[in-house]
């Protein structure tokens, strides 16, 4: 993916890392964080490891705190101990007394603050600091309180558990990547779609980076003998896709259950229509 919107992770220590990033921060403040092992102990994380163990002098970060909204509390490039400071004395600030809990609108804010910050070469830490418990307003789009609060952004997001608290390190650029495979999974359908037996298309083969089942590439077996299928570009595609990237596949093929549920129930509602109408009402002939 494009510099500017890569994730790193974020183990490397200020001792370790050289190369000055962007951090995007977004910590929880509702009332669910005051509860034993979150809050306290997140609290602590943040200025023990996040900004005394990870962050260096040059590193640009910006902190949002969000319960029903989310709010911007500091931007700042880091250049002394004085930029430290402040740093933790807005973290310091950050009570968990917050109504409600909207989660998606937190990545949302994360979302549009990365394209504000726009492409400038640099890596992205994009961390959202949670208990992972939704609790939108009825007034958010996310209104509601599930089980398990599930995102897109979240589909690759490398999540740590500590203590009853997550860090979250987000791929913003997942929609995008999404995409990608939708395109790549539906173009071989239909490159494949009208192939004859025992061929594979040059772009199948492409799109699965070289064959996976024993042939050559050209649609025939290791002895020259032909054992292709106009599947097989296909199969190999989505296998590449499914082994590299499942969660990306599981979301691309939304769109294609979609299309095959849609297809399905025209076909039976035709069949019912086919079914009730009277016999040989269609093949009545007026004689003269």
């Amino acid at each position: 993916c494009a510099l500017s919107l890569c994730f790193v992770l974020i183990p490397a220590r200020a001792g370790e890392r050289t190369i000055p990033v962007d951090i995007f921060l977004m910590v929880d403040k509702s009332l669910s964080m005051a509860e034993p092992g979150k809050f306290e102990s997140m609290h602590r994380w943040v200025r023990d490891q996040l900004i005394g163990q990870i962050l260096i002098d040059g590193d640009w970060i910006t902190i949002y705190d969000f319960y029903g909204v989310s709010k911007n509390l500091l931007t700042a490039e880091i250049s002394s101990s004085a930029d430290r400071d402040r740093v933790i004395a807005v973290i310091d600030g950050i009570k968990p007394d917050g109504k409600y809990t909207d989660i998606g609108l937190a990545l949302d804010t994360i979302k549009e603050a990365l394209e504000l910050r726009g492409t400038n070469g640099r890596h992205k830490i994009m961390l959202l600091l949670t208990d992972l418990k939704q609790e939108a307003p009825w007034t958010s789009r996310y209104a509601g309180s599930p089980e398990s609060f599930e995102s897109p952004y979240l589909a690759e997001a490398r999540i740590i558990q500590h203590d009853a608290w997550y860090e979250i390190t987000l791929d913003m650029d997942i929609q995008d990547k999404v995409v990608k495979a939708s395109k790549d999974l539906f173009a071989s359908i239909e490159e494949n779609k009208d192939s004859p037996i025992g061929t594979a298309p040059t772009g199948s083969r492409e799109l699965a980076e070289g064959p996976a089942d024993g042939t050559s590439g050209d649609g025939t077996s290791d002895d020259g003998t032909s054992g292709g299928s106009a599947s097989k570009g296909l199969v190999a595609s989505v296998t590449r896709i499914a082994r590299e990237r499942p969660a990306l596949l599981a979301l691309a093929l939304i769109p294609l259950a979609l299309v095959i549920g849609g297809g399905i129930a025209l076909v039976r509602t035709r069949r019912r229509a086919d079914d009730d109408e009277p016999k040989g009402a269609s093949s009545s002939v007026t004689r003269v």
